[in-house]
């Protein structure tokens, strides 16, 4: 098979110096003009314009669906989610729970309508997105809440629609979210969690010394910064105490263990790369199931720039091979 999962031991960063980015991550890096300012110095309203934006050009349209429906979670403490609801052709044996990216502040369903029709597809799953709340309106826990009322809402058309299979997922900070309810639902006797599947996720927000990958690639030459995870943070938490928090950073969870199987991809380029190695390496440690697969010459978000990265492709049919 053309991939392979990868030891739990990060890329050697001298080895990602030493594999250039490639033409589709170097060209998106080109389009940026010089002097654009930071996604995070534009005014709120302004940047989530530009993200939506930027995934209706690079990662729409994605593949047809049987259906593709709306939905609301029940309330969980005053949080009842929108969810959109994708139901791939050909059938489904499973449902997957879909958390986007944005680091918690921008994004939404329709911005990621391409990923979660390609995430239905590769895994054979129906997928239900989650429109959660963003920061700053929304602190944090308000995301997680809604993620629970998502979870609960999966758990209940599981039963009554008789699939076989209950997952999560998530995308940068929508992997937090997914990491951090899986976590949760250990507690939870109705919820039986399948497969956790994490795209280049934040697993912890203070940095550990371990963790080269952000200290060599989080300048912000490589469209992710150390500054985007800083103000990111500060929008989500009112408190900065709580970036300790299992729910903010899951990689301090103290018991990494029985969770289901798990998926992590992450990237060469990604200054996150480091720390889902980590979390990899901890969960086998515990005694779990895990797989780290690292695209070595792409950058954090590949997989919703479809249309600019073809990595992003490869890394959907590793969903596919682990789903199947």
């Amino acid at each position: 098979m053309w991939f392979r999962s990868y030891s739990t031991r990060p890329v050697p960063l001298a080895k990602a110096r030493r594999r250039p980015l490639s033409r589709g991550a170097q060209a998106f890096l080109d389009a940026t003009p010089p002097d654009a300012p930071p996604i995070r110095d534009l005014p709120l309203e302004e940047a989530r314009a530009a993200i939506e934006t930027l995934m209706r050009e690079v990662d729409q349209p994605g593949p047809a669906m049987k259906s593709v429906t709306a939905a609301s979670g029940p309330a969980v403490e005053g949080e009842a989610p929108d969810l959109r609801i994708y139901e791939p052709e050909g059938g489904a044996r499973g449902m997957l729970v879909f958390f986007h990216g944005g680091g918690c502040t921008l994004g939404s369903l329709d911005a990621y309508d391409g990923f979660a029709r390609r995430l239905a597809e590769a895994t054979g799953h129906v997928v239900a997105s989650v429109g959660y709340p963003l920061s700053p309106e929304h602190k944090y826990p308000a995301a997680i809440r809604a993620g629970l009322s998502a979870l609960e809402w999966a758990r209940e058309e599981q039963v009554r629609r008789g699939l076989a299979s209950l997952a999560l997922a998530g995308d940068s900070a929508g992997g937090t979210m997914a990491a951090a309810l899986a976590l949760r639902a250990r507690g939870m006797p109705d919820v039986q969690l399948n497969h956790l599947a994490l795209f280049y996720p934040v697993m912890l927000v203070p940095d550990l010394p371990e963790h080269g990958s952000r200290r060599v690639l989080g300048d912000g030459r490589y469209f992710l910064s150390h500054e985007d995870v800083a103000w990111s943070a500060r929008n989500y938490l009112d408190d900065p105490a709580l970036a300790g928090a299992q729910d903010v950073s899951p990689l301090l969870a103290e018991d990494l263990g029985e969770l289901p199987p798990v998926t992590m991809i992450t990237a060469g380029y990604d200054p996150l790369r480091d720390e889902g190695a980590d979390f990899v390496r901890r969960i086998r440690k515990a005694g779990g199931k895990a797989a780290y697969y690292c695209f070595e010459t792409t950058l954090h978000g590949f997989m919703g720039l479809s249309l600019a990265m073809p990595e992003s492709r490869r890394a959907f049919r590793v969903l596919r091979h682990r789903f199947s």
